[in-house]
Parts: structure tokens; C-alpha cells; sequence
């Protein structure tokens, strides 16, 4: 790890530690430059050739994510969020009456509501029960059959940093020719995630967390040969062909011509800001390398548990090491949340807190004296 360089790139955490990605991340120097920055270049040329160098970015931000993921320029897309993401395929995508969508019962609304929603049109929604926070494969195996169109997944569940044996999933859907959808927010930029290898159809991910970027925007990938049998959701200039010559819009109104490509998802003006930052925070995850940054979570990941797997506070147990995200939740005396709030204040840690336990995620940017602060902060909770 260059940690000078990570150092400076970080330098607004450099005090803290940050431990709040699974949450939000703290943008990087240069995403902060690629997103300011657009704004202001917007307004100093006075709007001049604004959505053509606008499209330049994203063109440029698809490659970038699409080589992060390995996938196609061509099988991506941009979009406001994961929840977004989730939707434009659920609610493209040609289902009957009858069909149904296995999910687990830990997922997060962004993945979970746009399946309940299929409901109203007669889709069974098929949830798996974890036991622990944990599932297996067999768990999700055994509740599909041959009306199963749809595996819904989170890579990492967000409650338990649960890691999901994506590419056996994955297989089993390939060979049963069912359609694999994953939400990877909690992954994508702080695990190694590659959508062929794992058989991956479709993937939907904010950029606010383990990529580095901002808040109202996050990126898809869909297959190339299930894309043309997804409907879009909305139509705009952006998502359909047209031939027609300015300023006309179109000289035929009988029906869209939709891109055979991911751009067929996108449409009206995007958030060219949010993609400069999500380019610019690919370009760092890239400078390190995912298989870089995954190992090195994995290996704070165990300090941190060694570190606190004798004190007498619950702790989301995760046996099986491939099964680790570098995502830890730990258990505090629900009657002493004050006091958890000002031990976690006084040694500058930034952690999520909800549901009576603290969520520690980790990245490229946290070090072994982070973890040790934490466990001796843990440690003193623990004494409540």
C-alpha cells in the first residue's frame, strides 16, 4: 500500500477513525476535484459545449467502471442510486403470472421493496430464512423451481457483513437459466468483484460507499444478452435512436427505437458530477487494485475480531472466512447508548450505530492502529 499517497488522498480523515463506509464514505481529494470541479468548468465557459463534454465524462466513467467489474462499456449505465437500479430491471424485465423472485430476509429496501412490489402482479416473492444473519447456498437453492425467473442477492448483506457465495449462486442460475440480480453497494470498490466469473446478469450499485464517490448517483451493469429484454422504465433522447435533425425531436410517432445497449436505461441529462466523482473514485480503487484492498480489509477484519472475541459483548459471528466483507457489527447494552456514543466520540471513531450494535466497515485507507483504537474503545464498552 503507498501510503503517502493514500495518506494525502484521505487527508480529511487523517485524525479520525473512519469506520462509517458501509454508511457513507468521505470522498478522496480527487473525487472531490472531479466533482467540484465540473461545476465550476460548467460556469466559468458559461454553459458553452456543457453536455458535450458532460457525455465525454461519461463515456469515459463507463469504461473505467465497466474494466472495475469486468464488464463491457457497453453493459453499463448510470443512474441516481441502487434502489433506482434494482427498479429499472424489476420492473422491465418480462415476467408472467406465476413466475417468482427468491430473495433472503436480511436484504435491504433497495434491493427487498422493488420485488414486493411485483406482488401487485401476481409474482411470488420467495424469501429465504437465515439462521444467525448467515444462509447458505443450499438455502437459496432449495427455495427455487422451475417458475423461478429471478435470484435477488446482496453481495454483502448490510446488517451482518455477511459476503455471499456469488459465483455458486451464480453458476446454479446459469445452468437453470435464471436471471441473477446483485446489489454490491457494500462491496464494490472493497472487494474484488468480477460479473463473469461470478455469473452475474445484472448489478446495481450506489457510489457512496465503497467507491469512493458521492450522495445521487450509482451505476448498473446488464448483461449484453438479456439487455434488449428489459423494457425501459423511462424514455428520453439519451435512451432511444433517433435520426431525425435538429431541432426536431422526431419524425416518427408511432414508436422508440431504444439503444441496444446499456444507454437504453438512461434517460434526460444524468448527474455529470456524481459520475466524475464516481470515475475519479474508480481510478483510486484502481490505482490499489480490488484484489489489493480486499485482502487488506480481510486481514484488519481479523485483527479486529482477535481482538475483541474475549470481551462479553455480542459480535455478528461470521465462521467461515469467505464469508467475510470486512464488515464487523458489535452488540452494545441498549441501556448505555449515551455512553457508547461518548466513548466512540472520545477516541474519534466514526461508526454506524443502529439497532443496538455498532457497524465497523473498513477500506483501503484504514490502518492496524485504526483497528487497535477501536478495540480498545470496544473494550470499554464492554465494561458498561
Amino acid at each position: 500500500m503507498d501510503w503517502d499517497w493514500i495518506d494525502e488522498e484521505f487527508s480529511d480523515i487523517k485524525d479520525v477513525a473512519f469506520f462509517n463506509v458501509p454508511f457513507v464514505v468521505i470522498p478522496p481529494k480527487s473525487v472531490q476535484k472531479a466533482y467540484f470541479g465540473f461545476t465550476q468548468e460548467y460556469i466559468s465557459c458559461f454553459g458553452d459545449d456543457a453536455t458535450a463534454k458532460a457525455w465525454k465524462i461519461v463515456g469515459e466513467a463507463r469504461a473505467d467502471f465497466a474494466g472495475l467489474i469486468g464488464a463491457d462499456s457497453t453493459e453499463i449505465a448510470f443512474v441516481k442510486n441502487t434502489a433506482e437500479g434494482i427498479g429499472i430491471f424489476a420492473n422491465g424485465f418480462p415476467f408472467c403470472s406465476g413466475d417468482n423472485v427468491v430473495v433472503v430476509d436480511q436484504e435491504h429496501s433497495s434491493l427487498l421493496y422493488a420485488w414486493i412490489h411485483l406482488r401487485n402482479k401476481g409474482i411470488e416473492l420467495r424469501v429465504v430464512s437465515s439462521c444467525e444473519g448467515l444462509f447458505t447456498v443450499d438455502d437459496v437453492i432449495s427455495a427455487c423451481d422451475n417458475k423461478t425467473r429471478v435470484i435477488a442477492i446482496s453481495a454483502v448483506q448490510f446488517s451482518t457483513g455477511f459476503y455471499a457465495d456469488l459465483a455458486s449462486i451464480g453458476e446454479y442460475c446459469q445452468k437453470n437459466n435464471i436471471r441473477f440480480v446483485v446489489d454490491v453497494i457494500q462491496a464494490a470498490g472493497r472487494l474484488h468483484i468480477d460479473v463473469k466469473r461470478m455469473g452475474i446478469d445484472y448489478l446495481a450499485c450506489g457510489g457512496n460507499k465503497g467507491l469512493l464517490a458521492v450522495l445521487g448517483v450509482g451505476a448498473v451493469y446488464c448483461n449484453r444478452r438479456i439487455i434488449e429484454q428489459i423494457e425501459p422504465t423511462y424514455a428520453g433522447y439519451q435512451s432511444v435512436v433517433n435520426h431525425a435533425k435538429p431541432p426536431a425531436i422526431t419524425e416518427d410517432f408511432s414508436h422508440l427505437i431504444w439503444h441496444n445497449d446499456a444507454r437504453r436505461f438512461e434517460a434526460g441529462n444524468l448527474n455529470y458530477a456524481g459520475i466524475a466523482a464516481i470515475q475519479a473514485g474508480v481510478r483510486v480503487i484502481q490505482r490499489i487494485g480490488t484484489e489489493k484492498i480486499e485482502r487488506h480489509v480481510r486481514e484488519l477484519e481479523d485483527q479486529l475480531r482477535s481482538g475483541i472475541e474475549s470481551l462479553p459483548l455480542h459480535v455478528q459471528l461470521i465462521p467461515n472466512s469467505k464469508n467475510r466483507s470486512g464488515i464487523v457489527c458489535v452488540y452494545y447494552p441498549a441501556h448505555a447508548e449515551d455512553k457508547v456514543v461518548g466513548i466512540l466520540q472520545e477516541h474519534k471513531i466514526h461508526a454506524t450505530m443502529r439497532g443496538g450494535y455498532i457497524r465497523m466497515g473498513l477500506h483501503c485507507y484504514n490502518k492496524p492502529q485504526h483497528v487497535e483504537t477501536a478495540i480498545t474503545a470496544l473494550g470499554r464498552i464492554a465494561l458498561l
